[in-house]
């Protein structure tokens, strides 16, 4: 398939979510060409990789040994690092919001959110400590009217302070409990999920799995 149509990428992410239906979220996880398989022990990799193997024989579908990797402990995938534990963020993109100067002009905070849209899970009232730089482009109709504010400045001194040091987001296992926090502002409302492991409170990763029980902890 050319991947140079309008639709190419979003007809394959198609046909592989169709392929790999019954493995989806279970023991693999596909999106358009990167595909991982996920497995606790020895024996159940060599029953997950059967069964992609057998998929990939049923829909006449190739894949490049030389891009292929078996038994890692951490990986990449969508641009995150993926283990065990959970998710953490790719040190590449926190690096780049860290070694940003404060923004002169209207192009300048448009960059800045669209590199904080694949940070936001990881950050808590992501919308509250953001809504300074939409300030900015409220009725920022031209160039000339951009305006970057002391307001603006904090914030962003801030928020790389938090990136600095963002949290891991933890897996939640099967028929855990899950903690929902509510925190509400005259702006912005956020959630985050959280476990409690160890006596501690760890966030978790968002939608949780369906079996698990939901105790509300507003603030």
């Amino acid at each position: 398939m050319p991947f140079g149509l309008k639709n190419a990428e979003a007809t394959y992410q198609r046909l592989v979510y169709m392929a790999f239906q019954k493995q989806t979220g279970c023991n693999l996880e596909v999106y358009v060409d990167d595909l991982v398989i996920k497995s606790h022990t020895k024996v159940e990799i060599i029953r997950d990789i059967a069964e992609t193997f057998k998929t990939l024989w049923q829909i006449d579908m190739k894949l490049n040994p030389k891009k292929c990797t078996i038994e890692m402990q951490e990986g990449m995938f969508l641009g995150y690092k993926v283990n065990a534990e959970g998710l953490k963020v790719c040190p590449d993109k926190a690096d780049v919001v860290l070694s940003l100067p404060s923004s002169r002009c209207l192009k300048d905070v448009q960059k800045l959110n669209g590199k904080l849209v694949s940070l936001n899970i990881f950050l808590s009232k992501s919308a509250k400590k953001s809504l300074s730089f939409f300030k900015t482009l409220k009725k920022c109709t031209k160039k000339s009217d951009f305006q970057w504010t002391q307001e603006a400045e904090v914030a962003f001194k801030q928020m790389k302070k938090l990136i600095a040091e963002l949290p891991m987001l933890t897996a939640p296992k099967e028929k855990e409990e899950l903690i929902i926090y509510l925190a509400a502002a005259k702006e912005a409302i956020s959630t985050v999920l959280m476990i409690e492991r160890g006596g501690k409170h760890r966030r978790t990763l968002p939608g949780g799995t369906r079996q698990s029980q939901v105790l509300d902890h507003s603030y």
